[in-house]
């Protein structure tokens, strides 16, 4: 009778071990879909670039500072020439934003 209850409680834990794991894939996958929306860079809001990472209100501002000052973008590569956006973050955001 231990046995048989020792094996219910060792199933019971196994099994809701296994339902937090699920939940937590799909959350990831749901949180994952969200980041895969790519943003253009010449019709971005501020909130639209801000929501990229790395890049914050701050640095979001100075991409539509540039894009007012120099008109569109005319590649995803121009973000070099914006203050705070070097090689690094470039490479970073390159599969997140596009120009169009």
């Amino acid at each position: 009778m231990k046995k048989f209850i020792f094996i219910l409680l060792l199933s019971s834990v196994f099994l809701t071990t296994s339902a937090n794991f699920a939940f937590a894939d799909t959350a990831k996958s749901k949180m994952s879909q969200n980041q895969m929306t790519i943003i253009n860079l010449n019709t971005a809001s501020l909130a639209q670039l801000a929501s990229l990472p790395g890049v914050g209100k701050k640095k979001a501002a100075a991409i539509m500072e540039y894009r007012t000052k120099n008109g569109k973008f005319k590649s995803v590569d121009d973000l070099v020439n914006v203050k705070g956006i070097g090689k690094k973050m470039l490479q970073k955001l390159k599969g997140q934003v596009k120009i169009s």
